[in-house]
């Protein structure tokens, strides 16, 4: 079987693929689509996170960085695009940006050859399957900071017994 090859795009060369979910908060009352991203490495020590739908970027020195970067644009340019436009024009707003043209098509060209190429791999793409392991991650997490609480409240309530002990004296010492 061949080996999966480079994805590039104009930007630079694909590493990863990504959605991206921006739940309702206070500030963003309305249920959004799930986003498609690609991250693309830049140059050495520079990442592109790119939201596809909304043509939002984030950048970073890593992957991480250059990911949460974009989620966090995502997040405000929705609050704002709520905020400023009334509701029908936010919703056409967002209509608009979904549709595909010559950058975004570059995009999802990429991202799917990335689905293809992961597939070849034998590793899972949909939804269902990343659902599944992402619950097995915060499974372990939960296990983790469960014994991490349980190591803290046993120092806590070493703590609180020390404020307990109101007095102490120690056998075979004299009286002065």
């Amino acid at each position: 079987m061949d080996t999966p090859g480079k994805i590039l795009v104009k930007r630079g060369e694909v590493v990863g693929i990504g959605k991206v979910k921006i739940p309702r908060t206070h500030d963003l009352q309305y249920e959004i689509p799930m986003f498609t991203f690609l991250v693309i490495k830049e140059s050495e020590g520079s990442y592109i996170s790119t939201c596809v739908h909304l043509r939002i970027d984030g950048y970073g020195k890593t992957v991480e960085e250059a990911r949460n970067d974009m989620a966090e644009d995502i997040y405000h340019f929705l609050c704002q695009n709520f905020k400023k436009l009334s509701l029908d024009n936010a919703w056409d707003n967002i209509k608009s940006l979904y549709a595909v043209d010559d950058w975004s098509n570059e995009l999802w060209n990429a991202y799917h050859e990335a689905q293809i190429q992961i597939s070849i791999q034998g590793r899972p793409t949909d939804n269902v399957a990343n659902c599944l392991e992402q619950l097995k991650r915060l499974e372990k997490r939960v296990k983790k900071l469960e014994s991490k609480e349980a190591r803290l409240l046993e120092g806590e309530i070493l703590k609180i017994a020390e404020d307990l002990i109101v007095d102490y004296t120690t056998l075979g010492e004299k009286a002065a």
